[in-house]
């Protein structure tokens, strides 16, 4: 009986202890007449908060000026803080605790903002964060190709992509490989897009939207792709003979580009660009096409009498 009095003892004393750290925060509206409102995501340590039992509250000093639990939205598949901060004094400075249930823990954020009477901030699309740290507000395209596609040209700036892949890939069938500042995505007509998953037409420009990993920067990027025609391609052959058969050598600057070989438009073999180059050897007498990067050459192999 004593063993059981004693467990129950220190259940009663770690329950008291989990819920006692629970902030007591509280606003009496009545005592203001502005309000601010946020559409607010909510971060510690880099990982959202998404229990219904996690708060932020909104302070002037060590005065509470507004508190709001966690929202689920299944439209956004995320949780959102419905913030309503409240004043008399446009211009003082807010700042924000958030407490993590999960850990039963308040931290306090780093970032203010100063209150402006009536102001909205946020949507369910680009919502305002309120994070310690604060995320990543960079929204930048950093690399920007083409599954299983060579890009010849490549120049990336402010707002605008523009590519140049080798003719003859279909510009109605590509699948972007990207690279974003780190936390941001990326999205097509407000859909979130997936690097590498997702083919599309590129005939004409694509615009795309960019978002940072704290929402608070858009940066729409139009993606333009040429064809355009590969580095000069260099042949080399050696004539056959009737005991060998003869040699074209192809130098080509862009390592692992498919070399295609042809005689009267039938494939003989297929390589790849190696430390700059590709052999093909054994070849009968007869007229040979080469292709490589929207490049081709004709190359005739003739049979040399031997000596």
């Amino acid at each position: 009986m004593k063993k059981r009095a004693i467990i129950l003892l220190l259940f009663l004393v770690s329950f008291g202890r989990l819920f006692a750290q629970i902030p007591s925060w509280k606003v009496n509206e009545s005592d203001y007449q502005y309000t601010m409102t946020f559409v607010a995501k909510l971060n510690v340590d880099g990982v959202p908060l998404t229990n219904s039992n996690d708060l932020v509250g909104a302070f002037v000093g060590s005065t509470c000026r507004g508190v709001s639990k966690l929202t689920y939205v299944a439209s956004a598949n995320s949780y959102f803080a419905y913030l309503i901060v409240l004043s008399n004094s446009p211009g003082e400075a807010i700042t924000f605790n958030l407490y993590d249930s999960s850990k039963n823990k308040v931290t306090k954020v780093s970032k203010t903002i100063h209150f402006v009477a009536t102001q909205h901030i946020g949507d369910l699309f680009q919502s305002y964060s309120i994070a310690e740290p604060a995320l990543n507000n960079k929204a930048e395209i950093l690399s920007f190709d083409f599954l299983n596609i060579k890009t010849l040209t490549s120049l990336i700036s402010s707002g605008s992509v523009k590519l140049g892949i080798s003719q003859g890939n279909p510009l109605t069938d590509l699948t972007p490989v990207y690279v974003l500042s780190n936390g941001a995505r990326l999205y097509k007509n407000r859909t979130l897009q997936s690097s590498g998953t997702t083919s599309m037409s590129f005939s004409t420009p694509v615009t795309f939207e960019v978002l940072s990993e704290d929402e608070s920067t858009l940066v729409k990027y139009t993606v333009e792709v040429t064809p355009t025609l590969g580095p000069p391609l260099v042949c080399y052959k050696k004539e056959a003979v009737c005991y060998e058969g003869g040699v074209i050598k192809v130098l080509y600057p862009i390592e692992k580009e498919e070399v295609v070989l042809t005689r009267d438009g039938v494939s003989v073999s297929t390589q790849s660009i190696t430390n700059g180059q590709a052999l093909f050897s054994d070849l009968k007498e007869g007229t040979y096409t080469i292709s490589v990067g929207g490049n081709s050459k004709e190359i005739k192999i003739n049979l040399k009498p031997s000596l």
